[in-house]
This record gives structure tokens, C-alpha cells and sequence, in this order.
């Protein structure tokens, strides 16, 4: 021996700590609320991605409308995101946008269709006319 001491620890194990009121059984205990911890992510991609706790006036219907939409758009950006490659799927709204939204296109109307079409140095163009055929293809 080199007088070296060498520690190898079992990286299998994970350990968590759940602090509850309820006398459930541990397993049940695990089960109903690992269900929930995921929930404040997407809380936390309303407020931050779609500014979903800002309120737009004094209008009562206005701020509801103005809701309604924000969540329109927060449920059509989690329809697109199944549509994406696999690496994009864990992307919020601010890196999607990044990505994909904040490049340099023009709309065009021919034809009684509209076409959007892409700068042609755009690094993700072909990843998306990938997710334009899986959108395409949704029913």
C-alpha cells in the first residue's frame, strides 16, 4: 500500500427529505408528491416565459381576456414542444425564442397561402422545417 487512502462512495443511493402533516404510508407519501414538484416548474414558465403574473389594466374583462391568451399561447408552446427533436423538448419559452424566434424572416402572401420564409443563414433551419412537417401533421 502507498500510504494513499482511497474512498469509494455508492453513487446508486439518492436522498431526499419530504416534510409533511400527513400520515400516509412512506411509499404513498413519495408518490403524491413527487406528482406536485413538477408543477412549480411549470408555474415558474407561465410567470417567467408568457409574463402570466403581470396584469395588463384596471379592466376586469380586459385582464381576463389578456389571460386567456397568455394561456392559449403557454398550451400551444407545450403542443409545439412535442413536436420538437428530443434536445429542444427541455428548452423553456426564452431559450425557444432565442433559438428559434429571433431570427430574420419574411412573411409572404402568394397564392391565398401564407409562407414564411427563413434567412437562409439560419444555424436551426433545418431542425425547423422538421418540427414544421411534425406541426403539419398533427391532427
Amino acid at each position: 500500500m502507498t500510504g494513499k487512502v482511497e474512498w469509494f462512495f455508492d453513487s446508486d443511493w439518492q436522498y431526499e427529505a419530504i416534510v409533511t402533516n400527513l400520515e400516509w404510508e412512506p411509499i404513498d407519501l413519495r408518490r403524491f408528491y413527487n406528482q406536485r414538484f413538477c408543477m412549480e416548474n411549470y408555474i415558474k414558465e407561465a410567470k417567467n416565459g408568457f409574463s402570466m403574473d403581470r396584469i395588463a389594466t384596471n379592466d376586469f374583462r380586459v385582464n381576463e381576456l389578456d389571460l386567456l391568451i397568455k394561456l392559449l399561447a403557454y398550451n400551444l408552446f407545450e403542443r409545439l414542444r412535442d413536436c420538437c427533436e428530443p434536445v429542444h423538448r427541455g428548452y423553456t419559452i426564452a431559450r425557444f425564442r432565442l433559438e428559434f424566434f429571433h431570427i430574420a424572416a419574411t412573411l409572404i402572401q402568394h397564392s391565398r397561402a401564407v409562407i414564411l420564409k427563413l434567412a437562409k443563414n439560419f444555424a436551426g433551419r433545418y431542425v425547423w422545417k422538421r418540427i414544421e412537417v411534425r406541426v403539419a401533421q398533427l391532427e
